[in-house]
């Protein structure tokens, strides 16, 4: 690890947090730049909307950097 991880409180929740790949992950993450992402829609990408599922229960993050779906915007 470039940098250690450091406790910061999100969604009013202590967590750890990777401050390398936090501050790059909204720009290189696929989900956010993919035409089939429709958040609240019904036709929104099944991974995605399990992704999210994932990190709304658990407080976590994700960057997708693989995925078979994806559609550029």
């Amino acid at each position: 690890m470039r940098q250690l991880p450091r406790k910061e409180v999100h969604y009013g929740k202590e967590v750890w947090v990777n401050p390398v790949t936090e501050k790059i992950r909204k720009h290189e993450c696929l989900c956010l730049h993919c035409d089939r992402l429709k958040p609240a829609q019904p036709d929104n990408c099944k991974i995605a909307q399990n992704f999210y599922q994932i990190c709304v229960q658990e407080n976590v993050a994700l960057a997708v950097t693989r995925c078979p779906l994806f559609v550029q915007k």
